[in-house]
């Protein structure tokens, strides 16, 4: 099982696909006002549902967002999202 990555392997990931930086830095914005609201949101004790919902609220929050980029960058978002979907299937086939 591998550790699970940090805000660095993630814009390397966005980098990777050939992102702009300003996507780059508006969708890390989109991940730290989730992590930063988390607990403001839901308590110091969340439930498994608490924790679903504000996923799901975060990839939300990611597809308004890219929607505002350039074209280029939304074609190069899907594919990100493409790769972490083969990685995941992947991951599941492997363990």
């Amino acid at each position: 099982m591998s550790t699970r990555p940090t805000g660095a392997d993630y814009r390397a990931e966005l980098q990777k696909v050939g992102l702009s930086e300003k996507c780059i830095d508006g969708l890390m914005n989109v991940g730290g006002t989730a992590y930063v609201n988390f607990e403001k949101n839901y308590g110091p004790s969340p439930n498994f549902q608490d924790a679903i919902e504000a996923v799901c609220k975060m990839f939300m929050e990611n597809k308004k967002f890219v929607k505002t980029q350039s074209e280029e960058d939304q074609k190069k978002y899907a594919i990100h999202l493409e790769n972490q979907k083969k990685r995941q299937e992947e991951a599941y086939l492997i363990d």
